[in-house]
């Protein structure tokens, strides 16, 4: 059966056909072959268990959170903030859009979100501002990344409902991880701003930078209540979800009243599009991993590595190779699926702490969106500067060495990591 659904897998993404559509053929397809006698009726059961699970409602409240955000213009005047306090900085508007990119990443938990949200206003204005379409589109794609980082991050989401590990300590052990990318990212900015030339801005006087904050106070406040609202046991993940629903309409519509009924149905019906979209993802991915179980996949690639080391942390670098391969040819949101029943027993059995050991496994999922042939970041940002993805890839190196660098940090200071949601 594992012959039929690796080899019919491989020639369904060579046919490009959609990954989920992919992970959902190959799954039916090893069932037809098996000499198990397992009837299609398993196809259908195995994707209502796969979706049953409350923890999975934060996925679709932290996307309609965000694209309420996105048409109420609270993203517009997080962008305008970030502006106030690094733009004047050597390459200010790329500075800004990394800025930016944090702010917003802690609001939605979505990389494709916040690539558009940030990404249609800044690429636009970095390609005035004389940068390169590929480096400003590189740029925006490594910033988005921090979205699945940062808290609330939808594949922490999935992740905690599979491993059986608190979603709200995966999200506050994400934070540090998070705040070390926007910093490299800065560093990079900075470097490529001063052998290119890029200035930045005027510096924008204290008055217009306290007036610029309060025009986006509403906005900002938001990550406020969702990560201290979860810090202080005042709501769970996904009740924060739906507290950012409520809140983002609230400030959307009465404060800043820049949407009306009209809008907050066409982000309705937005949210409901990308939900749908990752739910397919997510219901294939589960067929085919419950494929992978059966084949008893799992406790080999467990028996392999601890046959290779005893070592953990040569250990997590073979689990960290294996990642990045896997998440170059399939979907982040798959990937986590196919992936957490491997490998988090694994983490168990060389004793990480399944939070810390979670959080690395995000961190390297992440690079998914990042490197081709699949990476959904690429592709969109490319779209929206007008260039080609063969562009975008010449810049993009500095910026693999930045979630790098996160990555190894990640793992070699787990008590920094793992320091707020020990609170």
């Amino acid at each position: 059966m594992l012959p039929a659904l690796l080899s019919s897998f491989a020639i369904l993404l060579i046919l490009r056909v959609p990954v989920a559509a992919a992970m959902g053929l190959s799954g039916a397809i090893a069932l037809l072959s098996s000499d198990m006698n397992l009837p299609l009726a398993v196809v259908p059961q195995r994707i209502f268990v796969m979706l049953d699970s409350t923890s999975l409602l934060a996925i679709p409240f932290f996307i309609l959170a965000g694209a309420i955000m996105e048409k109420g213009g609270m993203a517009r005047r997080m962008i305008h903030f970030a502006e106030t306090l690094v733009g004047h900085w050597r390459g200010g508007l790329a500075q800004v859009d990394v800025l930016a990119s944090t702010i917003f990443s802690s609001l939605t938990g979505s990389s494709a979100a916040s690539a558009s949200a940030t990404g249609s206003i800044l690429i636009p204005a970095m390609k005035r501002a004389g940068y390169p379409a590929g480096y400003a589109a590189a740029l925006e794609a490594s910033s988005a990344a921090i979205g699945p980082i940062i808290p609330p991050s939808i594949i922490m989401v999935i992740y905690g409902s599979l491993a059986g590990v608190s979603v709200g300590a995966l999200f506050l052990s994400g934070v540090v991880p998070g705040l070390l990318i926007t910093l490299g990212l800065f560093a990079v900015n900075a470097v490529m701003a001063r052998r290119h030339g890029w200035g930045g801005g005027e510096r924008i006087p204290f008055r217009a930078r306290l007036a610029a904050g309060r025009e986006a106070g509403a906005a900002l406040l938001a990550p406020i209540i969702i990560i201290g609202g979860i810090l202080g046991g005042v709501f769970t993940p996904t009740e924060a979800g739906a507290v950012a629903v409520v809140y983002a309409a609230l400030v959307s519509v009465v404060i800043y009243r820049e949407i009306g009924i009209a809008e907050l149905f066409s982000a309705m019906r937005s949210a409901a599009m990308t939900t749908g979209i990752i739910g397919l993802i997510i219901a294939s991915a589960g067929i085919f991993g419950w494929v992978l179980a059966l084949e008893q996949v799992p406790q080999t690639v467990v028996d392999w590595v601890q046959g290779v080391t005893e070592s953990p942390t040569l250990a997590v670098m073979l689990i960290v190779a294996f990642v990045l391969v896997i998440g170059c040819v399939v979907d982040v949101t798959a990937a986590v699926i196919i992936l957490v029943p491997v490998f988090a027993p694994l983490g168990a059995s060389y004793g990480f702490d399944p939070v810390h050991f979670g959080v690395i496994l995000c961190i390297a999922l992440v690079y998914g969106n990042v490197t081709p042939p699949v990476g959904l970041l690429l592709f969109l940002t490319a779209a929206i500067a007008k260039c080609s993805v063969s562009e975008v890839m010449r810049y993009q190196l500095p910026f693999y060495l930045v979630l790098t660098l996160a990555l190894v940090a990640t793992v070699a200071f787990p008590d920094l990591v793992l320091s707020l949601s020990r609170l």
